[in-house]
């Protein structure tokens, strides 16, 4: 069973996917790679190669007019803190966490937990982005 909030991470990954792959105009042959990769069925697959082919330059002239919603992140600044629980206790350390962008700055507060999951997934996303990068350079 997929929770509510997963099927909305999906979604928004497979939405973020195929508007990157209509930006930068991928061609189809790495866009199946990378679906197969996901282990989708090769029915899938087609169906949705025979959809963006008939819809790829409506989506890309709507893309077109768009730029990024966050902007460059040009530089991360951090600080441990200790934070203060009700009646002064000390309630853990937590990180202050700055992304200078091109835009406005980012600031939010995390656990060390948090922290290591958001390294984590920012390492992934690199990878999966070089992988993508290097697979349309190639083909």
């Amino acid at each position: 069973v997929v929770s509510t909030q997963s099927t909305g991470d999906i979604v928004d990954s497979l939405m973020l996917f195929i508007s990157e792959a209509c930006r930068r105009n991928v061609n189809p042959g790495t866009i199946s790679e990378v679906l197969q990769d996901l282990q989708l069925p090769p029915d899938r697959v087609s169906r949705f190669l025979a959809s963006h082919k008939v819809k790829h330059l409506t989506l890309k002239s709507v893309l077109a007019g768009t730029k990024p919603g966050n902007g460059s992140i040009l530089d991360v600044r951090w600080k441990l803190e200790f934070a203060r629980g009700d009646g002064g206790s000390a309630a853990g350390p937590r990180y202050s966490i700055q992304l200078v962008t091109d835009r406005e700055p980012v600031h939010f507060y995390c656990s060390p937990a948090q922290l290591d999951d958001l390294v984590s997934q920012l390492q992934s996303a690199t990878f999966s982005i070089d992988k993508f990068i290097n697979n349309q350079t190639i083909s």
